[in-house]
């Protein structure tokens, strides 16, 4: 009888140290998936930044560049502005079938990855 209360007693403890070391292994990997994020989330600012630097340099030296073609300084930077509204009813036409869920799928495999 004493046999089956000890071996009650060692299960009871051993299954209190497992949802121990389970309850901490979701904690590491929770810390682990936010440290990712984070990081991820740190290198798509900064390269946001740059990149919006790079296209507004090059938006202005293409301005110049068409203004020198049409002789026309306005007229080229009207005539880029009127690219950038093109570009920009594009995605904005194609947000739900390519914006949204290119985004969706990148944000999912960064957590589960």
């Amino acid at each position: 009888m004493e046999n089956i209360e000890a071996e009650k007693r060692n299960i009871a403890e051993l299954a209190h140290d497992y949802v121990e070391t389970y309850i901490k292994l979701t904690v590491a990997n929770v810390s682990q998936k936010a440290a990712d994020f984070s990081a991820a989330a740190s290198l798509g600012i900064v390269a946001g930044l740059i990149g919006f630097f790079v296209l507004m340099f090059l938006g202005i030296a293409a301005s110049f560049w068409v203004a020198g073609m049409v002789k026309s300084n306005a007229g080229g930077f009207l005539i880029v502005s009127a690219f950038y509204i093109l570009v920009l009813i594009i995605l904005y036409a194609t947000r739900k079938k390519i914006i949204y869920p290119l985004i969706r799928n990148i944000i999912v495999k960064s957590i589960y990855d």
